[in-house]
This record gives structure tokens, C-alpha cells and sequence, in this order.
């Protein structure tokens, strides 16, 4: 009888690991960066170098490569080809599990739900992101950026990391736009996912839970949530009192006067109370933790490379000369629309830097990429910042060349072959939203300052966390335009 039961286990552990079992045999048969025993290739991520060194050395592993996290195997594709086909499918909208080590810290919003409820969530939300109701947003763009501009002039003639500044200010948009509540959601603690990778057993969450990080990451959530339903409920009722409450544009679902998101989320709840107060919340949580992080080091880095490259400088400061003569406003929409030499700017900065430099599905059925079949079930890496560094698609990949983005060049290229933002189904929902941010404040910032690079402070010492950051900081030289002039 034991025999027979000990054979019975042996085949439902079998069964219920063959998909994994699978991929492993898939795995194997690929080529890729050394490992290390039980962290396998998770020692690189900590240190920050495994996307530098994933690409440097891609060309050597062939088309598609592996990588180790811990004890779990994932496929990494660089080719642009390759990668449509798994983000164009909603076969592949699912996202690989350390998207849930999130999940204490942030609430799970549309970077980290699952599927089912990320489709109806991304429905919901997408409205609130069309660029004529994006327009209403312009003059708070433009407020704020003048401010980061008057804070920058006050360092006139001294070196500043720009960094800070920028951060501070897309802090303050997005607090206007999102939430118009001053100090709503400003994210406290750290978000624990290296600490976890350091150490694997951790990343078993039940386990993690009894730790005392992981305790004091739980409160520190609590915490926040607590003070979050408090204001959407203060929120409410001022809505309530105040008659400002309804979503009448029958085309949109937005009412005609200017919103905040979380007023707009609140006014969904009242016609859809599937959409509860926590998912306000976490919604807003993930706009606000993304969506500083991402545009203020794109923002930052921008800024910093216009400094470091004069000619494409005066470029932009030509074309806003162009756009504004010697009118003091703040940019309308019109304008934003036509800084296309800014514009190619940006896309070159999001090229070389991409903001968020890797990311990750899981297969939902097996793909075939040229001679391999990557099986169901298999979580695929997609690194923009290795891709955008493709000589064949980017020639002088390394070098700053915002003429890559203009009309003539971007004819025939591949759509895939840049993706800051991601692309396909779930791609970032904020992307148009980032882009007008960026545009406003670097104009703000370009029509009264000159940038210049500060000796041995010319280069960009990247570092590869959850978004790309520049180690030791962006610094500039900053002068007032009249004194330049002088």
C-alpha cells in the first residue's frame, strides 16, 4: 500500500510540475549570463549590472537568451520582432509573479493587477488619459514648471543636480492633477523587492510576512491606506455638498470642467461601486509612485544631455524662440504640439535611458521565435534600454542623436524597436500624459536658462533598479538666459 501511495505522490508531483519541468528542459538547451549558485543571476540585479552586461554581451548568447532569478528560469528577448509578438497578444498580458512583491507597498493598480481585473480597470481609466481631456491640464504643467524654473535661477552661475529639482516639481503636478490634495499620497518607507532577492526564502510571501520587514512594510501600508480612505471620504462629501459631482460628457465620460483623477475615480464609484474605495486608492498610489519616478528621471535626464550637447540645445531654445517670440505665457497645447525638435530630444534621452529599463510577462501558449518554441507558462524579459542599444536599428547606438526621430529616419523602422513605454495592450497608460509633462517643464526651463556640463561631471554613471537612475546624480551649470546673452 505504501509502495502505491508513494508511486501516486511521485505522479501528481510530476503532473503538477510538468509545465514547469518543461521549461527547464526549454531553458537548457539556451546560452546566458553566469550564474551563482541559488541566486543564479539575482546577485547581478542587486548590484545593478546585469541589463549593462545583458547589453554588452547579447550579440555572443543569440537571439534569445536566459536568465537565473533565484531558482526560477525566464527567457530574455531583444530583438524587436520578437518582442511584438508577445506584447502585441493579449495571450501575453499576464505579468511574471515578483510584480506582486509590489503588492505590500504600493496596493495592486493597473502595473500589477491581474488580468481580468486589469482589463476592466484599464476600460474604466483610459478616458481620463485622451489628450482633449489631458489639455485641461496644461496650465498646471505650465504653473509648475515656472516654479521649478524660478527655484533653478535662484542657482544661477552655480552647479545644481537637477535631478532634485525636477523631481520636486513633477512631484507637485502630479499632486495637482491627481489627487489636489496637498501631501495625499507621497509614498513612505523603501519598496522591499531587493531586499527580498537577496534573500530568496523571502520571496515565499507567507514567510516574508513573519519577518519583521515584512511587518513593518505591512503597517507602513496600513498606515498609509488608513490616511488615503480618510481624504477620499473628505473628498466625497465635499463633492457631495458642493454639487460638483456629475460625469455628464456623454462622449468621454468626463464632465467639462477641469478634474482631479481621484475626483474622477470617485465620481466612477458613485455609477460603479465594483470600483471600490480601495481601488481608488491603489489606482492613485500607482499613478503617483510611477509616474514621479518615471518622468522625473526622464525629465532630468533630458535636461542633462541638452546640456551636454549645445548644438541640439539651441536647437530647442530656436524653436521655442519660434513658438513664443517674446510672449511670457505658458504653453498651450498647440504648442507643446509643435516643439518637434524637443520632442526628437526626448525620444532620444527615453532611447538611451529608458526610464523603466526591464520588463516582464508570462507566456500564456507557446511562441515560436525563429527555431525555438518558448513554452506556456514561461516568463519573458523585455529590456528597452538593451533593445534601444541595437546597432542595426540604432546605428551609433551610444551616442546622442535626436535626427534618429525625425520623419525621414523614423520611416521604417521597426514599431518595436522602441518602446520606453512599453507597447501592445498593456502598454503604459500615462504615456501621453508623461510626454506633455516633459515638454512643458524643459521648455519652461530652456526659455529663461542656459545648461551647461560641469568638468567631469559629463557622463551618465547608470544605475538599473525599478526605473533607471544616474548614480551620484545629474549635474549642471545653470545661467539665466540675459546673462548668457551678455
Amino acid at each position: 500500500m505504501w509502495t502505491c501511495l508513494a508511486f501516486l505522490a511521485i505522479i501528481y508531483v510530476i503532473y503538477a510540475l510538468k509545465n514547469y519541468i518543461r521549461i527547464l528542459r526549454f531553458i537548457f538547451t539556451l546560452d546566458g549570463p553566469k550564474t551563482v549558485p541559488i541566486l543564479g543571476n539575482a546577485n547581478a540585479i542587486l548590484e545593478g549590472n546585469l541589463i549593462q552586461r545583458m547589453t554588452n554581451e547579447a550579440q555572443s548568447y543569440g537571439r534569445i537568451f536566459r536568465i537565473w532569478v533565484t531558482l526560477l528560469p525566464y527567457v530574455v528577448l531583444v530583438e524587436p520582432e520578437d518582442i511584438q509578438v508577445v506584447l502585441s497578444s493579449m495571450k501575453h498580458t499576464r505579468k511574471i509573479f515578483f510584480y506582486k512583491l509590489l503588492d505590500n507597498f504600493l496596493g495592486k493598480g493597473l502595473v500589477t493587477r491581474e488580468v481580468d481585473k486589469w482589463k476592466i480597470h484599464r476600460k474604466i481609466l483610459q478616458p481620463a488619459f485622451h489628450l482633449h481631456i489631458l489639455e485641461r491640464f496644461a496650465r498646471t504643467f505650465g504653473q509648475c514648471a515656472d516654479q521649478l524654473v524660478d527655484k533653478l535661477l535662484e542657482k544661477d552661475g552655480k552647479d545644481v543636480n537637477v535631478t532634485v529639482f525636477v523631481n520636486n516639481s513633477v512631484y507637485e503636478i502630479l499632486i495637482a492633477i491627481i489627487t489636489n490634495i496637498d501631501v495625499f499620497l507621497k509614498p513612505r518607507g523603501q519598496v522591499m523587492v531587493p531586499y527580498r532577492f537577496a534573500r530568496p526564502w523571502l520571496l515565499i510571501d507567507w514567510i516574508y510576512r513573519l519577518t519583521a520587514a515584512g511587518k513593518s512594510e505591512k503597517q507602513q501600508q496600513k498606515d498609509l491606506f488608513d490616511f488615503c480612505f480618510r481624504k477620499v471620504k473628505e473628498k466625497r462629501e465635499f463633492l457631495q455638498k458642493n454639487g460638483s459631482f456629475v460625469v455628464n460628457d456623454e462622449t468621454t465620460g468626463v464632465e467639462s470642467r477641469k478634474m482631479s483623477l481621484l475626483e474622477y475615480m470617485i465620481a466612477i464609484n458613485e455609477k460603479n461601486p465594483y470600483f471600490t474605495d480601495r481601488d481608488i486608492i491603489e489606482e492613485c498610489c500607482t499613478f503617483m509612485l510611477a509616474g514621479q519616478d518615471s518622468v522625473g528621471t526622464a525629465t532630468a535626464m533630458t535636461l542633462f544631455l541638452l546640456a551636454n550637447n549645445p548644438t541640439w540645445q539651441e536647437k530647442c531654445i530656436a524653436e521655442l524662440d519660434e513658438i513664443f517670440g517674446n510672449d511670457g505665457r505658458s504653453p498651450t497645447m498647440q504648442d507643446l504640439r509643435e516643439m518637434k525638435c524637443l520632442d526628437m530630444c526626448i525620444k532620444e534621452s527615453l532611447r538611451l535611458y529608458p526610464s523603466v529599463p526591464l520588463f516582464a510577462r508570462t507566456l500564456g501558449e507557446d511562441v515560436r521565435i525563429g527555431k525555438h518554441v518558448i513554452p506556456a507558462g514561461c516568463g519573458v524579459f523585455i529590456a528597452p534600454y538593451s533593445t534601444h542599444r541595437l546597432a542595426h536599428h540604432f546605428p551609433d547606438p551610444h551616442d546622442f542623436k535626436p535626427e534618429r526621430f525625425n520623419p525621414e529616419n523614423s520611416e521604417g523602422r521597426h514599431p518595436y524597436a522602441y518602446i520606453p513605454f512599453s507597447a501592445g495592450p498593456r502598454n503604459c497608460i500615462g504615456y501621453k500624459f508623461a510626454t506633455l509633462e516633459m515638454k512643458s517643464i524643459i521648455s519652461a526651463v530652456l526659455r529663461k536658462c542656459r545648461l551647461e556640463p560641469i568638468l567631469g561631471k559629463e557622463k551618465v554613471i547608470a544605475k538599473f533598479q525599478m526605473t533607471v537612475r544616474a548614480h551620484g546624480g545629474l549635474w549642471v551649470k545653470v545661467r539665466a538666459h540675459d546673462k548668457c546673452k551678455s
